[in-house]
């Protein structure tokens, strides 16, 4: 593979990290700013939020802008974000960061993506496409457990100062390896909503929707929980958290080898089953280290594998406009995790953190009825519903 896709998935590596790091981090935020666990927690939701609603409406503003110049700016500004991250005097300026970290966050991803593509031929595109959603895997799943760590011993804003400086490593690396490229026609947002007026397709992206609203309920939430119900320390709670990691990136190759072998139907109602039950299995678990990592390494396989098939579904039922669905699909995602976020906080504030991974297990109990419904709608009209691009 060209060693210019490799740049792009490690740009997509460190950017990615910062979303979720904050669930590693999230007690000492709220111990050293003084504001609850709840609150801290709302750092997850502004960002998903900002990310899921934002990059659409960013990247049709900068159409116009050549991809490596615009991609250059996007990762001076994520520098910035990282940087306001840790001068941060206050819970304000830390959420104000998180929306600049989101926003550019955003860019370099897409960009990352479209420009991986654009330079291979056409037979390693697809094979480019995946490795920097490997990237973006990786980062996801191990930036929690290296922001734990890397908390626990120097303090949490040494997290961002990493972030940092890797950023400014790889942006010298796109100035320097990548060549230009120009701007690519953008589709309205108009064009882009057109088509979602299929209840099939509409229903498909609210498949991932609940399932990452349960999943955040609890995993948003979850060094806390380990602290309280079990008295994990910082390095235990890492380990889990690695754990955690490294089964989500396997989780990511099991769907996509079972959507191609059982289909993305089957994938889908089979791997959300069984991430629910995870899910639901993990209060029971948490008696001993043993039993806590067995149930947290299924949790993880099972939360990543659905979204491989979600996507291929997509792609098979509206080929058509498979590649704004996919975004969407993205977007859904992301939706899910401010939700998660927002509805674990009020959980948290309400009922005590034990209760948060009974009512995640149930929200992803709905995703399936979601699957369900979405599945037994008549595909005949798809095409029409879905909307043609013009």
């Amino acid at each position: 593979m060209d060693r210019r896709v490799w740049i792009l998935t490690i740009a997509a590596f460190v950017v990615g990290t910062v979303e979720l790091v904050i669930a590693g981090i999230i007690e000492m935020i709220a111990q050293d700013l003084q504001v609850s666990v709840a609150a801290a927690g709302q750092l997850v939701t502004v960002y998903s939020l900002v990310f899921a609603f934002g990059s659409p409406v960013i990247i049709a503003l900068t159409a116009n802008i050549e991809r490596r110049r615009l991609l250059m700016i996007a990762m001076w500004v994520f520098f910035a974000g990282n940087i306001l991250s840790i001068v941060s005097p206050n819970f304000t300026i830390l959420l104000i960061s998180r929306v600049v970290l989101a926003a550019s966050c955003s860019v370099i991803i897409i960009l990352s993506i479209t420009l991986a593509a654009s330079i291979v031929s056409p037979a390693l595109k697809g094979r480019a496409i995946g490795i920097i959603f490997m990237g973006l895997s990786a980062a996801l799943m191990l930036g929690v457990p290296l922001g734990t760590w890397i908390g626990d011993r120097w303090g949490w804003r040494m997290t961002f100062v990493l972030i940092a400086m890797l950023t400014l490593i790889v942006a010298l690396c796109v100035q320097r390896f990548l060549p230009k490229a120009p701007p690519q026609p953008s589709v309205s947002l108009r064009t882009q909503l057109g088509t979602l007026k299929s209840s099939k397709i509409l229903s498909a992206h609210l498949i991932s929707i609940l399932q990452m609203t349960g999943q955040f309920t609890i995993y948003a939430y979850i060094t806390p929980y380990l602290q309280k119900t079990m008295g994990l320390s910082a390095p235990l709670i890492s380990l889990v958290l690695l754990v955690y990691g490294l089964a989500g990136i396997a989780g990511g190759w099991i769907g996509g080898w079972s959507a191609d072998r059982l289909g993305p139907r089957r994938t889908i109602i089979l791997t959300l089953v069984l991430h629910a039950a995870a899910i639901l299995l993990l209060p029971y678990a948490a008696s001993n280290m043993l039993s806590l990592l067995l149930v947290v390494a299924v949790w993880c396989t099972f939360n990543m594998a659905p979204s491989p098939a979600i996507q291929s579904y997509l792609i098979e039922t509206a080929p058509e406009s498979a590649d704004i669905q996919l975004g969407f699909n993205t977007s859904s995602l992301h939706i899910g995790v401010a939700l998660g976020s927002i509805v674990g906080g009020l959980i948290v504030s309400q009922y005590g953190i034990s209760v948060n991974p009974a009512a995640g297990g149930v929200i992803i109990l709905l995703s399936i009825l979601s699957a369900l419904y979405s599945m037994t709608r008549k595909e005949k009209n798809d095409a029409v519903e879905a909307g043609h691009l013009k």
